[in-house]
């Protein structure tokens, strides 16, 4: 007993530094770590699922400090942070009989499941949405996320920047900045194979941008990430791959003479070294004749 009132103590700080104005993150961190020790490593019942009122009280515990450990990942922009948070608390999502309903249950995997859209991870999302049952798909915080996914896959993008007007909870707003940076690059390469140039105005309106200035930093941050993807791209794996796709050449965009201009490189060729190539294939030969 004297471990819970030691954790509630720390708990009770770490809820009130966090809900403090200005927020000191690191004090959140300090108190976070040192509340996640004291919960963790002095009694296991919080973890093990036993039954009593003790043991219902300390799994409570838990989960109200990953839930706010969740909302903490979220204004820090951690979204590793956010992810493992979220990992843990479904242990306690998945056997909530005999514990009080979480007031936070739906929003956090509203919140998950809106990550994974902004991510453009669709497989995950359908995956995760399936966990849910059907009765609760008409939830607010669940429902919007699914609405997006419809609009994306539609290529509706004007209703998902009209749903940034009506977000169900604040820390909403984080994930959604980040899905309009994912429909602007999904609208940015549909441009780059349509066009090979477009008046600056128009190419603004269209990647749903402000004005020009911040069309010129999009393009910037656009080169940036193409060139980070082109570097990681190894040519040199041979592994056989269904998912592989044919090399491409990098489109390098610029704002020049008031038009953006869509310049593409060079395609890349995928030299294949013979010898090796046909080592490869012996030894696969070799191993399947083995196998039958």
């Amino acid at each position: 007993m004297a471990g819970y009132d030691k954790a509630k103590g720390l708990f009770d700080n770490f809820k009130s530094v966090f809900e403090a104005e200005p927020c000191d993150y690191a004090k959140c961190e300090e108190l976070l770590g040192q509340l996640k020790l004291q919960l963790f490593s002095g009694s296991a019942s919080a973890l093990s699922g036993g039954g009593g009122p003790e043991a219902a009280k300390e799994q409570v515990l838990v989960r109200e400090t990953l839930e706010l450990a969740c909302f903490l990942s979220i204004r820090r922009r951690d979204l590793f942070g956010f992810e493992r948070h979220v990992s843990q608390l479904k242990m306690f999502y998945d056997r909530e009989k005999g514990l009080p309903a979480s007031q936070q249950k739906w929003p956090i995997l509203g919140l998950s499941l809106l990550h994974l859209l902004a991510s453009d991870r669709i497989g995950e999302f359908h995956t995760e949405l399936e966990l849910i049952p059907v009765d609760e798909v008409d939830n607010t915080y669940i429902k919007q996320p699914v609405q997006l996914e419809r609009y994306l896959m539609e290529g509706n993008y004007v209703k998902v920047l009209e749903a940034q007007k009506d977000v169900p909870k604040m820390y909403y707003a984080f994930f959604m900045e980040r899905l309009m940076e994912t429909v602007r690059q999904k609208v940015g390469a549909s441009l780059e194979r349509s066009y090979t140039n477009l008046p600056v105005q128009q190419a603004a309106h269209m990647l749903i941008l402000a004005d020009v200035a911040a069309l010129q930093e999009f393009v910037v941050k656009e080169n940036e990430r193409k060139a980070r993807e082109d570097a990681d791209d190894t040519m040199g794996d041979l592994t056989p791959s269904l998912t592989r796709r044919a090399p491409v050449g990098l489109i390098k965009w610029e704002v020049k003479d008031g038009k953006l201009h869509f310049m593409k490189s060079e395609q890349k060729r995928l030299e294949l070294p013979a010898a090796d190539l046909m080592v490869n294939t012996i030894g696969y030969a070799t191993d399947l004749e083995r196998i039958v």
